[in-house]
């Protein structure tokens, strides 16, 4: 008696795509960390207290630095804590605009508030400090 061998079926191809996935997942995680580190912030260099939660900002920022002598800086222009009200309605700060606080860990908290409190004089709701990674 002969033996009649059953054919199989040929396996249909597949498409392999979990390792597709899993680089086109590792290429947007490098730009998403890559993207973090073209984030540009004006100011000048002060000794920034440490911080272990917090997050970067970017966008149309105002920077008010106060460094360790308690000078102060709209951007890089230097100003008074008198004129500091008058400084950010002539630079068009509005409500929605983000202004970040360097103050140098040395700095005085009451000087820091002055800083905030003549902010929100000018307008400005929304702030940042700004804090060393």
């Amino acid at each position: 008696m002969m033996k009649i061998r059953a054919r199989r079926q040929p396996e249909e191809p597949e498409i392999i795509i979990i390792p597709m996935i899993d680089t086109m997942m590792f290429l947007l995680m490098f730009f998403i960390v890559a993207s973090l580190a073209l984030a540009v912030q004006n100011g000048l260099p002060v000794n920034l207290p440490k911080a272990s939660t917090g997050e970067k900002h970017s966008a149309q920022n105002v920077t008010l630095t106060v460094d360790a002598a308690g000078n102060i800086h709209l951007n890089t222009r230097p100003i008074t804590l008198a004129s500091e009200t008058q400084e950010l309605q002539d630079a068009h700060v509005t409500a929605g605009t983000l202004v970040i606080i360097n103050a140098d860990a040395n700095v005085r908290h009451g000087v820091v508030t002055s800083v905030m409190d003549n902010a929100r004089k000018a307008g400005v709701e929304r702030f940042a400090i700004a804090t060393a990674s």
